[in-house]
């Protein structure tokens, strides 16, 4: 039967009988009830900026300028210090592999590196195949496998669970055995909102589904992200060494085994971590030292998380085009240009703060591992802290992608939203989540099984010791990172509907009607309270008692 019921169909008596059925009654009443909601937009900043299209004053320019610098020096000391250390070393081992062409041992060798790196490409390729295949099969059937991953999740601690009992670690299989009964518990809490992790799953890759171009630019910012760890890494390198140069008149080096302090070119010997009972050759660092060493933790992570908001923006504000404007074209490249110019600024201000805490959060950890309990303690409270500023920045970043409002602006105003419409407990459901890490992982798997079936197939290039393992890792760790590009698409657009949703949801159903009755039928089944508060004009379509 048609899912549309005629307009006077609104005007019968709730209690009359209806010519058609009681499913027809309920999604007409509820493809109905957002229309009389009214739209929720975010108060202009206080300089009078304009709400849409987005504004075109540079926000929060100076962080922008300052990534910039940071990034420039970075550079430099990639370019002074790390590169004539790259070509020595270069240098070195083009005249050891010549020498040992006549001779070949089974051993490591720069062809095995080469072959390692070939095949890592090739599955880097493969899983992103893979990753949007199983990507579609997931939508196809995102309930089934939305349950999949929370029964997984349980399976997974049993699994542990019974490990570590048959290996005598009975404290850590009572502690697995805890973690699987609060899974259960967690899954019986949300079992009856998967439908509605679901429908938002099937809204979010139909809006990327028409803007199929976001996934060039997805794997394009992979690539500047793999070309920025390699230039920091680099330049880090350069750093240590320049720290910490080669031994020389009998002096150990860093790493080397000594017995004294005058041993050692850095004048200090010691043990590695308090358990370790070899005693080593360790860095020597100054007040300056630790520093500069602080500043490279914050740069490696400021530059990796500007890259990944980045595309966070663009992906919000391409949705929410497609959310309000129907079926517009173009959309991803304006989206693009504005996260990369106007907005920049505000996307590095939200990740600096991310960054330092990380940063911080792996000091504290490296403290902890040499046996500091007041680490131990610092650790857990930056834990807490990066991922309550991570979860402000998910919120955050769609507005600046909408609006290109301030970072500041833009997250005081998704969370006044969220409180006035009743949803501040609903953004912590994270089902899809779940989702999504059952697909990257399933995705890891498939490649690590490729990985370790060219170790059969090819023996000659893999005749070296853990050759398997290696290549196996190799395609876990490839397929995990490579599917996360698509799979970040996904999240970043479930959270744009989700504020869109909250914000206007009437803009959505003159879009895209049919979505939007798919979208609004699973809220009330989920949230039925939370619904009733977006238009209580509108009769629920609950029978009275």
């Amino acid at each position: 039967m048609n899912d549309t019921v005629d307009a006077n169909a609104t005007e019968r008596p709730l209690c009359q009988p209806s010519p058609v059925s009681s499913a027809d009654v309920t999604l007409n009443v509820v493809a109905l009830s957002t229309s009389s909601v009214q739209p929720l937009k975010p108060e202009p900043p206080l300089n009078g900026a304009s709400q849409a299209p987005p504004t075109s004053t540079w926000q929060d320019w100076p962080f922008a300028l300052l990534f910039l610098v940071h990034v420039f020096a970075v550079f430099i000391t990639f370019c002074s210090l790390g590169l004539p250390l790259l070509s020595s070393a270069s240098s070195t081992q083009s005249t050891n592999t010549t020498a040992a062409t006549t001779e070949h041992d089974g051993s490591f060798t720069g062809a095995n590196l080469k072959t390692i790196m070939g095949v890592a490409m090739l599955l880097a390729l493969v899983a992103a195949v893979v990753a949007m295949a199983l990507l579609k099969v997931a939508v196809a059937h995102a309930s089934r496998v939305i349950l999949w991953s929370l029964q997984w999740s349980i399976a997974l601690n049993v699994l542990f669970a019974i490990l570590c009992a048959a290996s005598g670690l009975i404290l850590m299989a009572i502690l697995f055995v805890v973690f699987g009964l609060l899974a259960v518990c967690y899954f019986c809490r949300v079992r009856h909102r998967i439908p509605f992790a679901a429908a938002n799953l099937q809204v979010a890759t139909s809006a990327i589904k028409h803007h199929w171009s976001i996934f060039p630019v997805a794997f394009g910012l992979m690539g500047v992200q793999i070309v920025w760890v390699f230039i920091w890494a680099i330049a880090l390198v350069g750093i240590v060494h320049k720290k910490a140069p080669p031994a020389a008149d009998g002096l150990g080096g860093l790493g080397a085994t000594c017995m004294t302090n005058s041993n050692c070119q850095s004048n200090l010997c010691g043990p590695a971590t308090p358990s370790a009972a070899a005693m080593t050759c360790q860095l020597h660092t100054a007040p300056g030292d630790a520093v500069a060493y602080f500043f490279m933790l914050v740069s490696f992570y400021w530059g990796v998380t500007v890259v990944k908001n980045v595309l966070h923006v663009t992906v919000a504000g391409t949705v929410a085009s497609w959310w309000a404007a129907g079926n517009a074209s173009d959309v991803t490249a304006g989206a693009f240009r504005r996260a990369t110019t106007t907005s920049f600024g505000s996307i590095c201000l939200g990740s600096l703060l991310v960054a330092v805490l990380q940063a911080l959060e792996t000091l504290a950890r490296e403290a902890r591992q040499q046996g500091d309990w007041v680490a131990c303690v610092a650790e857990c409270i930056l834990s807490c802290a990066r991922r309550l500023l991570e979860y402000v920045n998910r919120w955050a970043f769609v507005y600046v992608g909408i609006y290109g409002f301030k970072f500041t602006h833009a997250g005081k105003s998704v969370f006044t939203l969220f409180n006035t419409r009743g949803l501040s407990a609903i953004v912590n459901d994270d089902l899809i989540g779940h989702c999504l890490g059952l697909v990257s992982l399933s995705c890891g798997l498939i490649c690590a099984i490729l990985g370790l079936l060219y170790t059969c197939v090819d023996k000659t290039h893999t005749a070296f010791p853990d050759a398997s393992v290696l290549f196996a890792v190799v395609g876990l760790a490839f397929g995990i990172g490579v599917s996360m590009i698509p799979l970040g698409v996904v999240d970043s657009a479930v959270a744009t509907i989700f504020v869109c949703f909250a914000e206007d949801p009437a803009a959505f159903a003159r879009a895209h009607p049919e979505l939007h009755e798919t979208i609004v039928a699973a809220w009330r089944e989920a949230y039925p309270d939370v619904m009733t508060a977006f238009s209580p004009t509108v009769p629920s379509t609950h029978s009275p008692a």
